[in-house]
């Protein structure tokens, strides 16, 4: 009885949290003004066993048994035949549920569904900081995650957490999805709509990610994002199942959002659907009513309770549908949202419901639901033949819809070259192995040509392979290089079968010797020559194994490693000049520039010290000039004065010299210094000149 209670409690609790969309009732505001709400309802909470359709029944239900791929599997989540393998859907909520990662793993276990790791197959993101735990969106994150999991079991699956469920954080959380990667993103969310809604429908313009969003709960009601005309928008419904989870009957749920749009004009693909000249939604429909509601594991306690739930709303179908255009992506569909990719398939799929609901292909691969209605509205609440605007074009029968919006792919087969790159010597030869390999079950004869430069000879093995859809074909391609071949050059073997041509290239590089060392600069020294270089532009095709070096035309190093030498024991006054050549395997390059130089001897500083007197009395004040000349003024000499007193204490000061090649110190000195001779010693440092020393004394009465 209490159980019973507290689930009523909850019901009316979150219906009468959830907003009805009035058309212009926000119609100044912007969605950092609008607070988004997931469209969930709890049926009941059943504790340690759950209660509602698990996936099994849903599979069965909605024709996913029947598909090529599958939902269960002996070894994990990456095993190709997975259903969604090779995909990425998005999950974009509020606030954060901490314990999603263990609920899903208990989820997967409860059902037998492949385990979803966190940090492979599972991965949470939260770019705006890790937000605080709200049990109700916790709640919604946990069906969210667990039955887009169960939907596309093969799929990777990215939950982005936004800081609060703001609109525009939601919005900004939807760009981290697509920058993520994310082929899909589930939105069971949704606010009012307002009238610069349409400025904000780029969020959902890709070229790479298709959309899906709950079009909300209280019977009639436009939301956002679920009137962005980019975004699949779907709606809520009564399904009925045999025991065996067999599919009996649907109808339209009355909670299940839908309508027109007071702002966003009709799409290209409602054209011939509805008469309206607003967008109408939803475009799809699910499962929805909490009375034939879903199995979800919640561990966050949401009021007091945690465990298991059954639970319904628009919610359920979001994150489903973002499963079933995984599966169809993973079966080379490539759905996206750009110029409404996404949209023009499922109403592609819907052919024949605009004028004769019950022909081809409609009824095979939609539920044309025509009963039920969601509100008060009149007739446009009701359900009915064909389109409607509160189940779309209807619920999937996914054994046939997937297929139907999923393209053939077309037999065909891949050239490829190992190696692809060969480094062959002028007058030698090399050989590469061409593979060409089946796609989607390509059987015939590949036929072959090469084509080659003058420097290289290009021969196939055979001109013809025989490939199937197991068993791939091969022929070797071997090349040789003209004596006088020198340099990079490609090869492109050319395969053939009917109208489908496909080429792979393999890289030759015949070695030759390395292109002159480039800008070469000679420094003279004091007997001596320094020299630096820069290393070729082209080392030939063969790594260079040293430098050599040339004074005068006659080689004076080799094998130098680095690129700097020092010549030495030279005389001078005598100028040389030099050239570097670089050598590899192949052989020695042509001469870098010539440089010469003059080695001189390296002048030495004089230094003069000087005082302003012979003698100071105590407490006086010496002013000492340091002269530098080399024999001229030198400019910018650093000097160090260092002043002895008659008892051996020392004082010390640095300057550096003016134009007049001068510096002067002031020495003071104290009142009660020791009397007798003091000593100022200079030493003066430069850059190309030997350093220089001088003294004077003087002393204290």
């Amino acid at each position: 009885m209490n159980r019973t209670i507290l689930c009523s409690f909850i019901i009316v609790a979150l219906l009468l949290t959830s907003s009805l969309a009035v058309p212009g009732a926000f119609a100044s505001k912007g969605p950092r003004d609008i607070v988004a709400h997931p469209p969930i309802h709890i049926k009941r909470f059943s504790g340690i066993s759950p209660s509602g359709y698990g996936p099994q029944t849903i599979w069965t239900a909605y024709g996913f048994n029947n598909l090529g791929c599958t939902h269960t599997t002996t070894t994990d989540w990456t095993d190709p035949s997975l259903c969604g393998h090779d995909q990425t859907i998005a999950i974009v909520d509020a606030y954060d549920d901490p314990n999603i990662a263990s609920d899903l793993q208990t989820f997967d276990s409860q059902y037998g569904l492949p385990s979803c790791p966190a940090g492979s197959c599972f991965v949470k993101v939260e770019p705006q900081g890790t937000p605080k735990t709200n049990s109700g969106w916790a709640l919604e994150i946990s069906l969210d995650v667990e039955w887009a999991h169960s939907i596309a079991p093969g799929a990777k699956i990215i939950l982005i957490e936004a800081a609060n469920s703001n609109l525009g954080n939601l919005l900004s959380a939807v760009d981290t999805a697509v920058g993520q990667g994310a082929q899909q993103v589930s939105m069971s969310w949704g606010g009012s709509e307002f009238s610069s809604e349409s400025s904000y429908d780029y969020h959902f313009n890709s070229a790479t990610t298709s959309f899906f969003a709950s079009s909300g709960d209280s019977g009639s009601g436009i939301e956002y994002p679920a009137a962005s005309p980019y975004v699949i928008s779907v709606g809520g419904t009564t399904l009925n199942v045999d025991s065996s989870g067999n599919y009996v009957s649907e109808s339209a749920w009355s909670g299940s959002g839908g309508g027109v749009s007071a702002y966003e004009l009709k799409p290209s693909y409602q054209n011939n659907f509805q008469p309206y000249a607003g967008r109408a939604i939803p475009d799809v429909a699910y499962d929805g009513d909490p009375n034939t509601g879903v199995a979800v594991y919640d561990s966050v306690p949401y009021f007091g309770q945690s465990g298991w739930f059954e639970v319904g709303g628009t919610s359920v179908g979001a994150p489903q549908w973002a499963g079933i255009s995984a599966i169809a992506n993973s079966g080379n569909a490539k759905l996206a949202s750009a110029s409404f990719g996404t949209s023009s398939a499922f109403y592609g799929a819907a052919s024949g419901a605009e004028s004769s609901p019950q022909t081809l292909p409609y009824i095979t691969n939609y539920h044309d639901i025509t009963t039920g209605s969601n509100g008060n509205c009149g007739s446009i609440c009701n359900a009915g033949p064909g389109y409607d605007e509160v189940t779309g074009v209807g619920s999937p029968q996914s054994n046939n819809l997937i297929p139907y919006i999923t393209p053939t792919p077309i037999p065909d087969f891949t050239i490829s070259s190992n190696p692809s790159s060969l480094t062959v010597n002028a007058g030698g030869s090399g050989s590469s192995t061409m593979t060409i390999s089946s796609i989607n079950g390509f059987s015939g004869t590949v036929n072959l040509a090469v084509t080659s430069p003058s420097a290289l000879t290009a021969t196939l093995s055979t001109s013809s392979v025989s490939v199937s859809s197991t068993n791939p074909g091969s022929a070797t391609l071997t090349i040789s290089a003209a004596s006088n071949a020198g340099g990079t050059y490609s090869v492109a073997v050319t395969g053939t079968s009917g109208t489908l041509t496909h080429s792979t290239t393999v890289t030759v590089t015949v070695p030759t010797v390395p292109s002159s060392p480039q800008n070469l600069v000679a420094t003279a020294g004091n007997n001596q020559v320094s020299l630096t270089w820069n290393p070729p532009a082209s080392d030939g095709g063969s790594p260079i194994t040293g430098y050599n070096v040339y004074r005068n035309g006659t080689e004076i190093a080799t094998n130098i490693a680095s690129t700097s030498y020092t010549d030495t024991g030279l005389t001078n006054g005598d100028t040389d000049t030099y050239q570097v050549t670089a050598v590899n395997a192949v052989g020695q390059s042509q001469p870098s520039n010539s440089a010469s130089a003059t080695p001189v001897a390296t002048p030495t500083l004089n230094v003069v010290v000087t005082t302003d007197k012979a003698s100071y009395q105590q407490g006086s004040q010496a002013h000492i000039t340091v002269t530098v000349t080399g024999p001229a003024p030198i400019s910018g000499a650093s000097v160090t004065l260092t002043v002895t007193t008659s008892s051996g204490g020392t004082s010390q000061g640095t300057g550096t010299t003016n134009s007049n090649g001068q510096v002067t110190f002031t020495y003071h000195i104290l009142k009660h210094a020791s009397l007798g001779t003091y000593t100022a010693s200079a030493t003066a440092t430069k850059s190309g000149y030997i350093s220089g020393s001088g003294s004077t004394t003087f002393s204290v009465t």
